[in-house]
């Protein structure tokens, strides 16, 4: 099992993954905003189920000073015959999102 690890910067990016890799996205959050990441849309038939866990910052950091993570980790199971999207949005309930992270992915055999 090889993970291919991605975050904030590599938004807007096409990512190379090969069936058995695991894609692991971590991106910041700050949970005292109230705006959480989630799955808008992945490839379900390419991707299996995301394991999600949040991170909190570091020991000895003040409250609300950042390092929180949101890490979603994606099995990868199948090959695609086209490039999929992967989008995951910054919400804070059912309004419009805050912020889009979108990555391509391109998985090979």
């Amino acid at each position: 099992m090889h993970e291919v690890r991605v975050d904030h910067t590599d938004d807007g990016r096409t990512i190379r993954l090969h069936v058995g890799d695991v894609l692991v996205v971590t991106l910041p959050v700050n949970m005292l905003t109230g705006l959480h990441w989630e799955v808008a849309s992945y490839d379900q038939s390419s991707l299996d189920r995301p394991e999600v866990v949040v991170k909190p910052p570091d020991p000895g950091q003040a409250m609300g000073a950042g390092g929180t993570l949101a890490v979603f980790r994606f099995p990868v199971k199948a090959t695609t015959a086209a490039p999929a999207q992967l989008v995951l949005e910054l919400r804070g309930g059912t309004g419009p999102a805050e912020q889009v992270y979108r990555i391509t992915l391109d998985i090979r055999e």
